[in-house]
This record gives structure tokens, C-alpha cells and sequence, in this order.
């Protein structure tokens, strides 16, 4: 009897990383290419991934851009606005409060303002509502009913600020 030699194992192959390519999305392009040998038929120079990200980060910051500037000029012209407490009455709830608003903007707008009391205390709290909508240069009236400052009446102002 001869001996028998266990058969020898194949030799093990390393694989190329790969990543579908960027333009089909087609899979197993190299790892050092960008496009795939049917979107790059001519073997031509292709962009690094830094020139990709690149491009990348340029489109991010000019569509911020666009943003503030379209929000810079959806906002302008609003305000500032003025808020007063001109009365405070009780009511089961709370306290209503009548708000007069000046908005001195050269456009229409809504604000939000910040009730508190007059002379604030240790621990006192306060409460934000919303106005509605101020024409450009002039001034409203309207009353909320405000839940934090219990039912007794107590002497509020109103902060109110441009959007």
C-alpha cells in the first residue's frame, strides 16, 4: 500500500474590495475607480472620492445659502413690535389678560409675547402666547386667558418679539 497524500487545498483568493458605481450603480467597480467599464469605456480619468465629496459639500452649502437667504427676506420688514398689558381680569380658569401689540415693521406679521409679572418673585414662572396677525405700522387689542399665575389678580407685562 502507498501512502495516500491528502489533497492539497486551493489556495485561498483575496478579493478586491468593490462599491457599485457612481454613476448606473452598477456593482463590483475597484476600489481606486469611481465608474464602471460601461459608464467609462475609454478608461478616462476619473474623479476621486474627494473630488466627489467635494462637489458634495459645495451643493450643502450653497442650498444653506439659498435658505437664509430666502428666510432673511421672508422675515424682513417685520417689526420690531411693542407689547403692553392694558387689563386683568379673573376668570375661572386663570387670568385674562388684554395685550395691545404695535408692530413698527413695514410688513404684516405675527409675534409671540412673553407674560410675567410685574415684579417678579422667587420661583415665579410665565407664560407665552401667541398674537395675532399686526398690520405693518400699526396696533391690536386681544385677550388670552393665561393658566400660570393662578386666579388672583396680580399686576403682568408682556415682552413680545420680532420673529
Amino acid at each position: 500500500m502507498t501512502p495516500s497524500n491528502p489533497p492539497l487545498a486551493a489556495p485561498r483568493r483575496t478579493l478586491e474590495p468593490t462599491h457599485p458605481c457612481i454613476r448606473c450603480g452598477r456593482e463590483g467597480v475597484p476600489a481606486d475607480a469611481g465608474l464602471c467599464e460601461f459608464c467609462n469605456p475609454l478608461e478616462l480619468a476619473q474623479p476621486s472620492a474627494t473630488q466627489m465629496h467635494g462637489i458634495a459639500a459645495v451643493g450643502i452649502i450653497v442650498f444653506i445659502v439659498v435658505l437664509a437667504v430666502a428666510g432673511r427676506a421672508a422675515l424682513s420688514g417685520t417689526g420690531p413690535f411693542q407689547g403692553r398689558v392694558s387689563g386683568v381680569t379673573e376668570v375661572a380658569d386663570g387670568l385674562a389678560v388684554t395685550i395691545s401689540v404695535v408692530n413698527e415693521g413695514t410688513k404684516a406679521a405675527a409675534t409671540t409675547c412673553r407674560i410675567t409679572e410685574t415684579t417678579p418673585r422667587a420661583g415665579s414662572s410665565s407664560q407665552v402666547v401667541q398674537a395675532p396677525l399686526v398690520p405693518a405700522g400699526s396696533s391690536i387689542e386681544f385677550t388670552t386667558v393665561v393658566t400660570r399665575f393662578g386666579t388672583a389678580l396680580i399686576p403682568l407685562t408682556a415682552d413680545c418679539q420680532t420673529p
